[in-house]
């Protein structure tokens, strides 16, 4: 029976926390940094070479003031992973609507402040001159589209032609305390439903071509509890998950409007979405 994960910490965490040969992990107060710098290292936690970072923060089950320094905290992070010298960036929340667990992706982007049309051709006004050029797309899920969110991203990356893409997944855990109360930022981008048993097509800069920041909260507990699963293992989530799926997508959302629009305060930028 295997447990899976869409968290490198727990990766880390799996092999007793020992010395590995390509992984380094630091830790300072809330943040927790895995880094795989080596094919060795991939292998043995499972993730694909590149930056993990893991943000703990107290559960979105209790009321949180967006502007206590958390926010601040995860727009930090995140400037910390993206390019330098971008231009425009694409944010993409991958997640079904309909199934409240997996819909941080698309719930993140109501948070999201689109604006590259108001940054472009007869539209350009100086009035937007403190506003980054950001596109924001949900990307609906194959059974209801008929295209991998990965078609669809890539799709538009050969359109648009973002610097960056800024991809929102719901992720899966092995411990319960890490359920809506932490986020997880890598550069290395996602394989959509990985942590559940069902990949979809990869969205990194392997496949775009492009840097990809992934972000996500830990929405789902994987557990080896059922001998009649298939592979022994069933995912449960709690049943306060639309709280945490509200909750953790406003956070995630104006993190990014943060750290993209560096010119305005978090409060006006809120102001913006509600």
């Amino acid at each position: 029976m295997t447990n899976r994960t869409d968290l490198a910490v727990e990766s880390y965490e799996s092999v007793n926390k020992t010395a590995i040969d390509g992984v380094i992990v630091k830790e300072d107060k809330n943040i927790t940094t895995v880094e795989v710098i080596n094919d060795n290292g991939a292998q043995v936690l499972g993730k694909p070479i590149g930056t993990y970072i893991t943000y703990s923060l107290p559960s979105f089950l209790s009321d949180i003031d967006l502007f206590d320094g958390r926010l601040q905290d995860l727009s930090s992070v995140l400037n910390s992973l993206l390019p330098e010298d971008m231009s425009s960036v694409l944010v993409a929340g991958v997640g079904n609507l309909d199934i409240t667990a997996d819909a941080l992706g698309p719930k993140v982007n109501d948070y999201v402040i689109a604006t590259r049309h108001l940054m472009q051709g007869e539209n350009k006004n100086e009035i937007f001159k403190d506003f980054f050029n950001v596109s924001n797309i949900p990307t609906g899920v194959l059974g209801d589209t008929g295209i991998e969110s990965a078609e669809l991203v890539g799709g538009i990356v050969s359109t648009i032609k973002p610097s960056c893409v800024i991809v929102v997944d719901a992720l899966a855990a092995t411990s319960k305390d890490r359920l809506g109360s932490t986020v997880q930022m890598s550069n290395t981008g996602i394989s959509p439903g990985s942590g559940v048993g069902n990949h979809r097509y990869e969205i990194s800069e392997k496949t775009l071509g492009i840097p990809v920041i992934s972000m996500g909260i830990p929405t789902v507990l994987s557990t080896a509890l059922l001998d009649d699963c298939s592979d022994g293992s069933m995912f449960v989530t709690p049943r306060e998950i639309d709280r945490i799926i509200e909750q953790g997508s406003k956070l995630i959302g104006m993190s990014i409007n943060t750290c993209l629009h560096k010119n305005l305060s978090p409060q006006d930028l809120f102001s913006l979405v509600g």
